[in-house]
């Protein structure tokens, strides 16, 4: 099933599931993908979260409703997955700026939010025009510091401002500890992003698989995983257009799907923050589709 296929299965199911709205995690298994590559496709490809889409699709139904039928505000707040009428007044003000009563009593529709039609989307940057390299990588133990972040899609992204910052608490800990290290790992933990696609874990880390500790820092074990790994030239401020094209052209449409597990970035000697011919490895878990 090829990408556009799955994304218009993912609306169909959105469309016919608006008073028992589906999980991500539900969503993404009716269409054989983990819950983080149907977020990351779907955020790649149309630049919000399913979680965005789907809630605004049946508040943007419920608008209609409030127009169209003379039925209780209660009962379309029913009708449309909300378990009361007060949570379905605040999810409905904070989207149309407007009460639903008040958006009854101006009588005409504003700002709904349209179904989506994937098979109509255009790249603005093209295909993918790179082939990753599908390698299956032992486990490694990992020192670092930590964060939390909003994933780029998410309602307040702040990955511009956690993750640099991060980085800089990190040399500075690795100055205190007069550590060099060679290779340095970045580490992307989506298990802990609820649907809106914030609260991801992210890791500034090393590689050290010596028994001792280091002080200050936390312990992370990566297991044994196959990675399609992907390389990125250019600054470091470019990054977001080789994820696009990894999750919205190459994955989607690749023989392979991500396992959920953590993504990788891999920094050598090749990476130079903002050079043009600066070069990180980017390492994607995955296994091959049955």
């Amino acid at each position: 099933m090829v990408a556009n296929q799955r994304l218009l299965n993912i609306v169909e199911l959105t469309e016919n599931n608006m008073a028992e709205p589906l999980s991500v995690e539900e969503l993404a298994r009716a269409v054989g993908w983990s819950r983080w590559q149907l977020q990351r496709t779907f955020q790649a490809r149309f630049g919000y979260s399913i979680s965005t889409y789907y809630r605004k699709r049946r508040l943007s139904n419920a608008a209609m409703a409030l127009i169209a039928r003379p039925c209780s505000i209660l009962e379309i707040a029913l009708n449309y997955g909300f378990e009361n009428q007060q949570s379905f007044s605040r999810a409905f003000t904070l989207c149309f700026g407007l009460a639903p009563g008040q958006y009854r009593t101006r009588g005409t529709l504003k700002d709904i939010f349209p179904k989506l039609d994937p098979s109509l989307i255009s790249y603005l940057n093209g295909e993918i025009d790179m082939e990753p390299e599908i390698k299956v990588h032992p486990g490694k133990t990992l020192w670092g510091l930590k964060t939390t972040f909003n994933a780029p899609g998410s309602p307040h992204p702040n990955n511009m401002e956690r993750l640099p910052a991060l980085w800089m608490e990190f040399q500075r800990k690795m100055g205190e500890l007069e550590q060099t290290p060679a290779v340095c790992w970045g580490v992307v933990d989506c298990s802990t992003a609820n649907d809106d696609l914030e609260n991801m874990t992210y890791w500034a880390s090393f590689e050290d698989d010596q028994a001792k500790s280091h002080e200050g820092l936390l312990r992370l074990d990566v297991p044994e995983q196959t990675y399609a790994c992907f390389i990125h030239k250019g600054p470091i401020y470019t990054i977001g257009d080789t994820l696009t094209a990894i999750f919205r052209d190459w994955l989607p449409n690749s023989e392979y799907c991500h396992t959920g597990g953590p993504e990788l970035e891999l920094y050598d000697e090749r990476f130079a923050f903002d050079h043009p011919d600066s070069i990180l490895e980017y390492w994607v878990p995955v296994r091959k589709v049955s």
